[in-house]
């Protein structure tokens, strides 16, 4: 039988395989842009954590296999904009192109429609991770325009849910 990828909630008890899975995720894609990553100890991502999940409007979902996460899914409020939230979707190398990427992108999409006050759903991709851009356009997500992250040409693209 083959195993199943389960979603769940992060909770703090999830912060060192958490902090594990992205530092893995960082080393296999130049997408992976979390500030001071390899600074943060387990107690700060607990914390993290658990801030994260007092705020209505934030959430914290990953993708796990056999006990281990192979994927996470964030929506955080924009400090510039508190009615909209920033989407970000890591997932592990060995699992690219499996429909993890979706799987998360799509219960992220429930959530916003169905739990959060959130006005809109927003991210920042760059221009040259044509995967995750064409699994956005599949995920309702329309370009709104264009930034630079990390010196590198990005799309701005929000979500428009399909009513």
């Amino acid at each position: 039988m083959a195993a199943e990828v389960k979603l769940k909630l992060a909770t703090a008890d999830d912060a060192a395989a958490v902090l594990q899975f992205l530092r893995q995720a960082a080393t296999e894609s130049d997408a992976v842009t979390i500030p001071h990553l390899n600074e943060v100890t387990v107690d700060q991502e607990r914390q993290n954590i658990n801030l994260i999940n007092q705020f209505d409007d934030c959430v914290i979902m990953l993708a796990m296999l056999d006990g281990q996460p192979i994927g996470i899914v964030t929506v955080m409020v924009l400090e510039k904009e508190p009615t909209a939230g920033e989407l970000g979707v890591v997932v592990a190398k060995q699992y690219w192109r499996n429909g993890i990427g979706r799987l998360l992108v799509e219960e992220a999409e429930y959530w916003f429609e169905n739990y959060s006050t959130l006005k809109s759903l927003v991210l920042t991709v760059f221009t040259t991770n044509l995967p995750a851009i064409k699994l956005y356009q599949r995920c309702h997500f329309i370009q709104t325009g264009t930034t630079t992250e990390e010196g590198r040409p990005a799309l701005v693209m929000e979500y428009q849910p399909s009513k």
